[in-house]
């Protein structure tokens, strides 16, 4: 498998945009990939009054349709202007809806999702931003979630977060060109002490899998010692000079994950690295 057409989300007005088209360039011309561009913004419901019912404010909403209109269209040119992308195969859309249901609807047309992680532009609603966790589980392809900034992955070397669970084995899967590409690939399970045997088998299965492939892969299995699973994970890529980590993403119900904490949630807040995630 290889990555035939990737999908990045463009936004207008945003360095961080600027920054991830520039890595979704990077890796069209690395993988001889179509790029498709999208940006999507929507029209916020009017205000209500105390009463519940909605106040006239047509003008307003006629001024924030134009200026969502304006704000595709400025995106587009911000793709089309970008350095090399004259030089790929490219496709353009936009369209006015919540970013996350206008981006799963046209994911049907590409092998991966680029997306970024902002948090803060997030805090002023969806209507503009894009949530990066509901987009892993809305999108049906794997998402490729670059932190604010990031505009070139090498992927040399790759750190695969195990869990032996039907997100992971998809997860890994969906990273094959990456993982194929990488000069080391380290597979790693954090476990219990009592699962300690346990966890070796499958991480040893794992690795086998990815040699079959190709992939110069090894193993490792850690108790864990950072405040988190995810903790744990980001310390072995920084140990070890991983720029992409590959997981499969919320094993369990995304709303749990966001109560209760989980390598998801905690990688979609924390990671300083690109996370690779398949639900």
């Amino acid at each position: 498998m290889s990555y035939g057409s990737l999908l990045v989300h463009v936004e207008n007005g945003s360095t961080s945009s600027d920054a991830r088209l520039a890595l979704a360039v990077a890796l069209a011309d690395r993988f001889d990939a179509a790029l498709i561009g999208v940006a999507a913004e929507a029209v916020r419901p009017p205000p209500v009054d105390g009463m519940g019912g909605a106040l006239l404010v047509g003008d307003i909403m006629v001024a924030e349709d134009e200026q969502i209109q304006a704000d595709l269209e400025a995106a587009e040119q911000r793709f089309r202007a970008h350095p090399g992308v004259q030089d790929l195969e490219t496709d353009w859309r936009a369209a006015v809806g919540r970013p996350v249901e206008v981006l799963a609807r046209e994911a049907r047309a590409a092998d991966l999702l680029v997306i970024g992680r902002d948090l803060e532009r997030l805090r002023a609603g969806s209507y503009r931003a894009l949530d990066p966790g509901e987009m892993v589980m809305a999108a049906g392809r794997p998402v490729l979630v670059v932190p604010s900034g990031a505009q070139r992955l090498s992927a040399d070397h790759v750190l695969v977060g195990w869990k032996d669970a039907r997100e992971a084995r998809r997860a890994l899967w969906d990273a094959s060109p990456f993982l194929r590409a990488a000069e080391e690939v380290h597979v790693v399970e954090v476990a219990a002490e009592a699962a300690l045997d346990d966890a070796t088998d499958r991480v040893r299965d794992v690795v086998r899998h990815l040699e079959r492939h190709a992939v110069k892969a090894r193993g490792e299995v850690r108790t864990q010692r950072e405040a988190s699973a995810a903790g744990e994970l980001l310390l072995v890529a920084e140990q070890h000079g991983a720029d992409l980590i590959v997981a499969g993403a919320y094993g369990h119900t995304r709303l749990r994950e966001w109560v209760f904490g989980g390598v998801t949630r905690d990688l979609l807040r924390n990671s300083p690295k690109c996370c690779l995630l398949a639900h």
